[in-house]
């Protein structure tokens, strides 16, 4: 088990700019424009003429940070990439042409991203962009003016901004800002009753989901208190003494990776224990190795599925990266396993574009998919007709089991759920 966690692509976002940083077949007939063969695959006689779409390639753009301490964070998105267009290309490509790439290095800043997007672009020479950097934000105007598709990691804000109709991306919880109901249900159903909410005062990266879950918890209900943790002024054995006198049978800890388990290791110590412990971080195998059973029940999330799932997707997907990246080690690294979730989402939309394929008519025929989840690798399906800041309609939760050796999947068992693997809200993405 590599070690994760379920926020990662969100910490990358907000850290960028802190003292911290160093660092989708839908409506094919109005995609297609008409001119493809009667077999409905690209020949001879077509005349295709798109950016980037020749008789047997379509090009891509893949803009990524390729060196310093943000380009070492993301350095197996093409790793992800290449394990998915592996396995497109040699199945026979996207109507019959082989998805190839341009790369570029964007640093991971707004101003080289802009840069790098023109170049491009204004080539010719790509079909859509496929980005994962904490600078998409600068080159997105652009793409937006020209029509041109853009999937990518959903690390800022822009990704979940609905005035950006072009860009696509799985679901974050927190780009967007709005809260999911899910954390309420998940919470309620493990019979929470109060919670109180423990969050950093020294980074601003650590203080973006508290006030999130805290919006689904009073939709429930459920009663919440804050309080601040600092790991430079107090430590985990002093701060467990605060949570006792805590009423409180629900802690939930918006901390760095490290801070979140010692502290329920500290607080179980001290004889504190909790109904429910959800933190935004901390799941990993370095997690298990340091506490084990001292943090037992210790739960994190994630907005696709965990690979405790074991899912035929994943072991697809497992398999397509020993094949196609096998320096990726271990395979089941976050970023890649992400890149590879966006690039199947680009793959989507190439498909429903149709044989001949138009910018608009990939945006207008992903944008018409309202039941996407990437084969079975997300939890609940997308909506890419709605908006794109909604919050996810359904998570994966994953906890440490009683004798502190793994990461456990925690089953939704109510009868009547559609599935064992996620927790849904009420009416998630596609279930209209």
């Amino acid at each position: 088990m590599a070690s994760r966690n379920p926020l990662y692509l969100d910490r990358l976002r907000v850290r960028h700019g802190t003292a911290l940083t160093a660092a989708a077949a839908v409506l094919a007939a109005a995609a297609a424009s008409g001119c493809a063969g009667d077999n409905g695959s690209p020949g001879a006689g077509n005349s295709c003429d798109s950016p980037g779409v020749s008789a047997d390639e379509l090009r891509i753009g893949l803009v990524f940070p390729n060196e310093g301490t943000i380009g070492e964070a993301l350095n197996t998105v093409r790793n992800g990439v290449d394990t998915r267009l592996g396995l497109v290309n040699d199945a026979g490509g996207i109507h019959g042409r082989t998805i190839t790439y341009t790369w570029r290095d964007d640093q991971g800043t707004p101003q080289a991203n802009e840069v790098v997007v023109h170049d491009l672009v204004d080539s010719g020479a790509v079909f859509a962009v496929l980005e994962a950097s904490t600078g998409a934000s600068g080159g997105a105007d652009y793409l937006r003016t020209r029509g041109v598709p853009a999937v990518g990691l959903p690390i800022e804000d822009i990704w979940a901004d609905p005035a950006y109709p072009n860009m696509f991306t799985f679901p974050s919880v927190v780009a967007g800002g709005s809260a999911s109901g899910v954390f309420g249900r998940y919470i309620k159903a493990q019979g929470g009753t109060q919670a109180v909410i423990v969050s950093t005062d020294s980074v601003v990266a650590a203080q973006r989901f508290a006030p999130l879950i805290e919006q689904s918890l009073v939709a429930v209900r459920i009663p919440t208190e804050r309080l601040a943790y600092n790991s430079t002024i107090t430590n985990p054995a002093r701060f467990a003494s605060q949570l006792r006198a805590s009423d409180a049978d629900v802690l939930i800890l918006d901390l760095p990776p490290a801070d979140g388990p010692e502290i329920v290791a500290a607080a179980r110590a001290a004889g504190r224990t909790f109904r429910v412990v959800l933190a935004a971080a901390g799941y990993g195998k370095e997690t298990i190795e340091r506490h084990g059973a001292s943090i037992a029940g210790f739960t994190t999330f994630s907005t696709y599925l965990p690979f405790e799932a074991n899912t035929p997707a994943q072991q697809t997907y497992l398999h397509a990266a020993q094949q196609y990246a096998p320096e990726l080690q271990p395979p089941d690294e976050d970023v890649a396993y992400g890149s590879y979730i966006a690039t199947d989402i680009l793959v989507h939309g190439l498909n429903a574009a149709g044989p001949c394929p138009t910018q608009e008519g990939f945006i207008q025929a992903l944008r018409a998919v309202s039941d996407y989840n990437a084969g079975g690798l997300l939890p609940g399906r997308i909506a890419f007709d709605k908006s794109a800041e909604q919050p996810p309609g359904c998570l994966s939760f994953t906890q440490v089991n009683a004798a502190g050796t793994a990461f456990e999947l925690v089953p939704h068992v109510r009868p009547g759920e559609p599935s064992h693997t996620e927790w849904c809200d009420e009416q998630p993405p596609g279930s209209s």
